[in-house]
C-alpha cells in the first residue's frame, strides 16, 4: 500500500495517471516493478485539534478502503505503511489505535480470503505499533486480559468507524405514538410504517457489544446481562447452522436419534470412532451438534457416548468440549439427565474426570462409565439402541455375547 502526499488539486502524484484522489479515498494501480501484483494508493488527512472528528472519519476510511480494494481483488496479503504522516500532524498514539482496530474488524467480518496483514514501521512508529498490538490482536487469553485495562474508552463501532454521539440516529418503535396507543397501527407521517423494527435490536438500541465484552472479562457483568449475551452469541450460532450445508459432517454418522430410556427420555448417541478431529471442520462439526441437537434439548433427553476403539484421531480435546459447553443453550444442560460413556479406557476416565471437575461445573454426577453393554442394558432397553456394528463385536469379544435374560445390573 502506497500513500502519497496530496497536490493542492487533490490528486496524486505516481508513476502511472491516476484521477484525483480525495482525502480517505484509495486508488489501485498495478504493481509494475515491485514484488507485489497491485500498489493501492490513499490520502491521509491534515490533523487539527478543532477538527478531530473528521481527520478520524476519515484515516479510518483510508484504511477501511484500502482492505476492501483488497478484499474484491482476492488479495492474500496486504502490506501497510503509516498513512499518518508526521508532515499532517496526526498525533501518532491516536492514529495507531485507528489503524490497528480498523483492520481488526475488518478481518473480523470479511477476512476469509486475507491470510496476512504487514505494518511497515519506520524505528520512530515501531515502539508504539508494539505497545498497541496486543490490544487489538492478542495472541492468548492472558494477554487479553492483561491488555484489557489499556484499552480506549472509544474504540468505534462494529467496523472500526469512529462513533459521534450526538450524530447518532435513533429510532422508536412508533415515532410521535403515546404509550397509550401504542397498540394503533399509524403511518409516520412519511408513508412509512415503522412499527415492524419495534422487535429488532437496533431500534432497542442495545448496550455495545464491546464494552459488554470488557464489562465479562473484568467480572461486572450482571448476571442477567450474561444470559442475554449469551442467549444472542448462541442464536448467531443457530442461525449458522440452519443456512450453512452440513452434509459432509452428516454423512459421518457420528450423532444420531435413536430411541428411548427406560424413563421414556430421548436417547442420543455419539460415535466417537466416527469422529476424524484432525480431518474435519471441528466449528463445522459444532454447527452439526447445535443444528441436531436444538430441538432435542427443548426437553429431557440422555446421551450414550461410545468411545470404543477410538484413535488418538478420534479423541475431542478439552478445548473443544469447553468451547461447546459454553455455546450451548442453557436448556442442553438442564434438560441432559445422563451421559452413558460406554467402554472408557484408564485415560478417557481421568480425562473426563479433570474435564467435569475443573472445566465444567454440574455434569461429573450426570456421567456414568460403562465397562459393557450388559451395564447399559439395565438403563436403555437394546432394542432402543441402534448399535454401529464394531461395537457390538467388540463388546461380544470382552464381555461376551448378551442374552435377553441377563439380570439387570444394580450400579445403575
Amino acid at each position: 500500500m502506497h500513500n502519497k502526499e496530496m497536490l493542492s488539486n487533490n490528486c496524486l502524484l505516481s508513476d502511472s495517471v491516476l484521477e484525483c484522489c480525495r482525502t480517505g479515498e484509495a486508488k489501485l494501480t498495478k504493481g509494475f516493478n515491485l514484488a507485489a501484483r497491485f500498489i493501492i494508493h490513499t490520502v491521509g488527512p491534515k490533523y487539527k485539534n478543532r477538527y478531530r472528528t473528521a481527520a478520524e472519519s476519515s484515516l479510518y476510511s483510508c484504511y477501511r478502503n484500502v482492505l476492501q480494494l483488497a478484499k474484491e481483488q482476492s488479495m492474500s496479503s496486504v502490506g501497510f505503511c503509516v498513512i499518518n504522516s508526521a508532515k499532517r500532524g496526526y498525533p501518532l498514539e491516536d492514529a495507531t489505535h485507528i489503524a490497528l482496530r480498523t483492520v481488526r474488524r475488518f478481518l473480523e467480518i470479511h477476512g476469509e480470503t486475507i491470510e496476512k496483514v504487514v505494518f511497515a514501521v519506520s524505528e520512530l512508529e515501531e515502539a508504539t505499533y508494539q505497545k498497541l498490538l496486543p490490544l487489538y490482536f492478542p495472541r492468548s487469553l492472558r494477554e487479553e486480559s492483561q491488555s484489557l485495562p489499556y484499552l480506549p474508552a472509544d474504540i468505534g463501532n462494529a467496523d472500526g468507524e469512529p462513533v459521534v454521539p450526538e450524530r447518532q440516529i435513533r429510532i422508536s418503535e412508533k415515532p410521535g405514538a403515546s404509550e397509550d396507543n401504542q397498540e394503533e397501527d399509524e403511518d409516520d407521517g412519511l408513508g412509512v410504517d415503522l412499527s415492524f423494527i419495534g422487535s429488532h435490536a437496533f431500534a432497542r438500541m442495545e448496550g455495545d457489544i464491546d464494552k459488554q465484552r470488557k464489562l465479562i472479562l473484568q467480572g461486572q457483568l450482571s448476571e442477567a446481562a450474561l444470559q442475554k449475551q449469551h442467549q444472542r452469541n448462541y442464536n448467531r450460532w443457530l442461525c449458522q447452522a440452519r443456512s450453512e450445508d452440513l452434509s459432509d459432517i452428516a454423512s459421518l454418522k457420528a450423532l444420531y436419534q435413536t430411541g428411548v430410556d427406560n424413563c421414556g427420555r430421548t436417547v442420543m448417541v455419539v460415535v466417537g470412532r466416527n469422529i476424524p478431529v484432525t480431518l474435519i471442520d471441528m466449528d463445522k462439526a459444532l454447527l452439526y451438534f447445535i443444528h441436531v441437537m436444538d430441538h432435542i434439548a427443548v426437553k429431557e433427553y440422555v446421551l450414550v457416548y461410545f468411545h470404543t476403539l477410538t484413535s488418538e484421531y478420534n479423541h475431542l480435546d478439552s478445548d473443544f468440549l469447553k468451547k461447546l459447553y459454553d455455546v450451548v443453550d442453557v436448556k442442553y444442560k438442564r434438560n441432559l439427565k445422563a451421559v452413558y460413556f460406554v467402554h472408557p479406557t484408564f485415560r478417557s476416565k481421568v480425562s473426563t474426570w479433570f474435564f467435569t471437575t475443573f472445566s465444567v461445573s454440574g455434569l461429573k454426577d450426570k456421567i456414568h462409565h460403562i465397562d459393557s453393554l450388559h451395564q447399559l442394558f439395565s438403563a436403555i432397553s437394546p432394542e432402543q439402541i441402534d448399535f454401529p456394528p464394531f461395537v457390538l463385536e467388540y463388546d461380544a469379544r470382552e464381555n461376551g455375547p448378551y442374552f435377553a435374560s441377563y439380570p439387570p445390573s444394580p450400579d445403575l
